[in-house]
């Protein structure tokens, strides 16, 4: 089946208003809450199927206008059945100046035989900010079907003003690697991505640096500053909505701080443009004087 999800938001006044959007079977775009509940726009990408099915195809175009705020959620697990010739799924994403995207969506379960291919394709401005994640399970493990499946293929690209910054290419065919060792899952059954990309990312990486000191019980993981103002966070365990849940925690944690700077930058703007206004007319923060009355002889 070949499907299609479309989303463009704008800014009008202080708010993110959805523009235009397209959805069909078995997906549908809604708003998640009230659509002024809040500043930013937040939509829910949900699903009648009860998965992906075998040449499935779904395509996601996601158009972020300046200055505008979106937080894109989904609804469950991205559940892969079975398949012979496989399915896909090709995401294009474009953030225009000051604009911010948070998409993390729910694990990824391949089933036993399925196939799957996945690619990611987001072009930013530099003023941009990208709160990612991504987690890919083994498999269905209360079923026996730990990487039971045939192959899942994913592929990130992250591109800054046209310039290539971060690609992330992983290919998992179980039948043909060592994917439960070392450099793969390392005997653990769910891994997770998380990228933040943005003007900001030196001082968020400040951030995580006290905060992720300590160790996350059930969850090992590492981050690095990956490249020109990109994070990346890898994090493998044994529970996907635990992952889920921490990947969660990151995403808020990222977009509070991004809005935060921001103010923070229109607070200095604001401050810069009425000292050079007063630099130009000094006259209008002198002290009016005083007019002085004549006294008249009586």
């Amino acid at each position: 089946m070949e499907s299609s999800i479309k989303i463009n938001v704008e800014r009008e006044g202080t708010y993110s208003v959805l523009k235009e959007s397209y959805h069909n079977a078995p997906y549908k775009l809604t708003h998640y809450g009230a659509p002024r509940a809040q500043e930013h726009l937040e939509m829910i990408i949900m699903s009648a199927s009860p998965g992906i099915m075998d040449e499935d195809h779904l395509a996601i175009d996601i158009r972020v206008r300046k200055d505008a705020c979106l937080k894109l959620f989904t609804q469950s697990f991205n559940k892969l059945h079975p398949m012979k010739k496989g399915a896909t799924q090709d995401t294009i994403i474009k953030l225009e100046a000051n604009s911010i995207l948070q998409y993390v969506p729910h694990p990824v379960t391949p089933f036993k035989d399925a196939i799957f291919h996945a690619s990611n394709r987001i072009d930013m401005h530099d003023t941009a900010t990208l709160i990612w994640g991504d987690i890919i399970s083994a498999g269905r493990i209360y079923m026996n079907e730990a990487f039971q499946f045939q192959k899942v293929h994913s592929r990130t690209t992250l591109y800054r003003d046209g310039k290539l910054i971060y690609t992330d290419n992983q290919c998992l065919m179980p039948h043909e690697q060592p994917v439960q060792k070392l450099l793969f899952f390392e005997d653990y059954t769910h891994q997770a991505a998380f990228i933040y990309s943005g003007p900001f990312a030196r001082q968020m990486k400040e951030e995580f640096d006290e905060i992720l000191a300590g160790s996350y019980e059930n969850i090992t993981f590492g981050f690095t500053y990956c490249a020109d103002n990109s994070i990346l966070l890898r994090a493998l365990g044994h529970d996907g909505e635990l992952l889920y849940s921490f990947l969660t925690m990151l995403s808020q944690m990222c977009w509070e701080f991004t809005q935060h700077q921001q103010q923070l930058l229109i607070n200095e703007s604001v401050l810069l443009s009425q000292e050079i206004g007063d630099k130009k007319n000094p006259e209008s923060k002198a002290p009016a004087k005083k007019k002085s009355r004549k006294k008249t002889a009586a």
